[in-house]
Formats: C-alpha cells, sequence, structure tokens
C-alpha cells in the first residue's frame, strides 16, 4: 500500500481558523483534488485542535499530540495503525461522502485475523455488505 508523504514545514504555514474555513469550504466544491493533498489540509486543520482534544462524531473527545499527527502525515499505514488515527481518519472520509472505505478495510482486516472455520461466513458478508454490485456500501 503506498504511503502519503507531507513536508512537516508545512505544519508552521498554515493560518488557523482561516485555513481551516477555507478548507472545509473546499469540501463541498465538486472539484476534482488528489485525495493526499484533502487529507493533509484535514490533518492542518486539526494541528490548532490538538492540545484542547479533538471530538469525534461519535461524542468521544480524543487527546492526541503534535507529534502523533506528523507522524501520520508520514504515512498512511502510520495513520492506519493507530485506533485514534482510524477514528480521524473515518472523520475525514465522512467529510467526503465515502466512509465505506475505512469499514471495508476493517472487515478485511479482521478477516485477515480470522481462524479457517469462520472464513466462509465473513467472506461472504464482505462480500454483500461491500463488493456485489447492489451492496449497501459498494466500494
Amino acid at each position: 500500500m503506498p504511503g502519503f508523504f507531507f513536508s512537516h514545514s508545512n505544519m508552521t504555514e498554515f493560518n488557523g481558523k482561516e485555513d481551516c474555513k477555507h478548507a472545509e469550504g473546499k469540501i463541498h466544491k465538486k472539484k476534482q483534488k488528489a485525495f493526499g493533498v484533502d487529507l493533509k489540509n484535514y490533518l492542518k486543520c486539526m494541528v490548532p485542535h490538538i492540545e484542547s482534544g479533538i471530538k469525534t462524531s461519535n461524542s468521544k473527545n480524543v487527546m492526541l499530540s503534535t507529534e502523533e499527527v506528523i507522524q501520520w502525515s508520514q504515512s498512511l499505514e502510520k495513520l492506519l495503525a493507530s485506533q485514534s488515527g482510524q477514528g480521524v481518519f473515518r472523520e475525514f472520509l465522512k467529510s467526503e461522502f465515502s466512509e465505506e472505505n475505512i469499514e471495508f478495510w476493517l472487515a478485511c482486516e479482521d478477516y485477515k485475523k480470522t481462524k479457517s472455520d469462520h472464513l466462509h461466513g465473513k467472506a461472504e458478508r464482505i462480500y454483500k455488505e461491500f463488493v456485489q454490485s447492489n451492496a449497501i456500501k459498494q466500494v
């Protein structure tokens, strides 16, 4: 899986709330942009709120360190390796109307850890929920 790489120097160039508003406004535009750029802007918008905690849609107040967010900006693998990173990534995907992507990834990760006698049932559930042509959360 390819990683996303962002320079750390850009974190200091962030202008706070104005850039966040600008980034949030872009979410609603139908412009085609690189996924990595959107994720980078989303992570940048989090930086001013890290000290006070970030509230996710499931009402958890998540405390993050700046170092942790910078680590996430280095690669998608580092982001997904962290529980709080997965939560933040889920929030980003919700804002992009594509939350089913992380749900599919989590289902596949769970499948990898499954014992052989339960594989068929989980594979069938993944197929019905994410893969078949009329799936509710088709990816």
